[in-house]
């Protein structure tokens, strides 16, 4: 029973969700922005909101992958080896999520030291995007691009299924009950939120071969 009580919200778990929420609302931010621009069908942010914008989203959307897969990642260490649970600080956590906001910059510092000003407006999607104009991204892009959104999902999916086997298993077995209000709020939290911005990161992925 002490493998399965690692179910409950861990405050490990608790932390990530307090960066996830931030994150949130950076992500909120940007989508106000996108409002505008989608109500009005042009480009009414201006120049400055407009370069804010288009490069807020290569920060905080990568952020917003990594942090789902953290959640999911240390959920799953949490059960598989309840006996080191405690090992799984708050501070610890901090450190984690730490480095997901500092390596969520790996594409926007690169746009902005091989082309800070290409910005423009797409009319496909109604927003400021950062254009990757530039030959380097040819090549680039797609590397970046699956880094900052395919392979967290993958993450996510692999761990998140790996969570409900084992939770299955112990089900079947009957010599442990499951507690599972925290599995389900980890998996909620990680799947609905993954599959909302999937399709996003595929087309950025994918725009250059279209």
């Amino acid at each position: 029973s002490t493998r399965f009580n690692a179910f409950k919200l861990h405050k490990a778990i608790v932390t990530i969700m307090q960066h996830m929420a931030v994150c949130d609302l950076f992500n909120s931010f940007n989508t106000v922005l996108f409002l505008f621009t989608l109500i009005a069908e042009r480009n009414n942010l201006g120049p400055l909101l407009c370069s804010v914008r288009s490069y807020f989203i290569y920060y905080t959307y990568p952020a917003s992958f990594y942090f789902t897969a953290a959640l999911t990642t240390i959920k799953l260490l949490i059960v598989q080896y309840p006996m080191h649970a405690r090992l799984w600080t708050k501070s610890k956590a901090h450190i984690v999520c730490g480095i997901i906001w500092i390596c969520s910059l790996a594409i926007l510092i690169p746009s902005l030291v091989i082309d800070k000003n290409d910005v423009q407006f797409n009319y496909l999607l109604y927003t400021c995007i950062y254009g990757f104009s530039a030959e380097a991204w040819t090549i680039w892009r797609p590397v970046f691009g699956s880094f900052a959104t395919v392979v967290p999902n993958i993450v996510v999916l692999v761990t998140t299924i790996w969570l409900i086997v084992i939770a299955v298993k112990a089900t079947n077995r009957g010599t442990d009950k499951v507690k599972w209000q925290g599995l389900m709020t980890v998996i909620a939290t990680a799947v609905v939120y993954c599959l909302s911005v999937l399709p996003a990161g595929l087309f950025h992925v994918m725009e250059p071969f279209i």
